[in-house]
């Protein structure tokens, strides 16, 4: 705890490979592809992690995250911002009605 700025000191990136792997609906599977994948590709290309989602047409896929432990987590981050994005922009039915929390799954 004796940095110059006063902070706590930040603690070394762990040299892991982490997969993380996450059971998702179909429509929070589609939020995350986007349109012709856009938004995977923009979350693969920010955060340095690679992504794949199962195939099929089942109602529940998996996705799975892997990389570093930073960049699994700015996946994961940018993956629950998303969905939340995505949640509070669809109407709301009966007006001042609270939305669901964003729950991510892991398997």
């Amino acid at each position: 705890m004796s940095g110059s700025d006063g902070g706590l000191e930040e603690e070394p990136e762990l040299s892991i490979t982490l997969t993380l792997r996450m059971l998702m609906h179909g429509k929070e599977v589609g939020s995350i592809i986007g349109k012709k994948g856009e938004t995977v590709k923009r979350i693969r290309e920010q955060s340095s992690a690679r992504i794949t989602i199962s195939e099929g047409s089942c109602p529940e896929r998996i996705t799975t995250i892997t990389g570093s432990t930073a960049a699994v987590f700015h996946a994961v981050s940018m993956i629950a911002f998303k969905l939340d994005e995505d949640l509070c922009a669809a109407p709301a039915n009966g007006g001042n009605v609270s939305r669901p929390p964003v729950t991510l799954r892991l398997v």
